[in-house]
């Protein structure tokens, strides 16, 4: 199943992710070596910690050291759309 990239820079770290603290890891997800991040999970959030609006998010590491990211997922979205609209294997 293919879906064209839907997530641009305005949905990374959104308001729905302030304060968010993850918990379980749910999915490890690997990128190619020019994509613009080199690793990501995708976490449900910790309920006694968590202050974030979001309860599921995808954290994407990128290259280089920079600060993690975040991406306010859907609670039933299926792991492997999110991977397809990330390009993730």
């Amino acid at each position: 199943m293919y879906l064209p990239p839907l997530i641009h820079d305005a949905l990374i770290d959104s308001a729905e992710t302030e304060g968010y603290v993850p918990g379980a890891i749910e999915t490890v997800m690997r990128f190619d070596l020019h994509s613009r991040w080199c690793a990501g999970v995708i976490a449900e959030c910790c309920v006694t910690r968590s202050r974030a609006i979001a309860t599921r998010c995808v954290l994407l590491l990128p290259p280089r050291g920079r600060r993690i990211r975040k991406l306010a997922l859907h609670p039933v979205l299926p792991a492997d759309v999110v991977k397809s609209m990330l390009g993730a294997h």
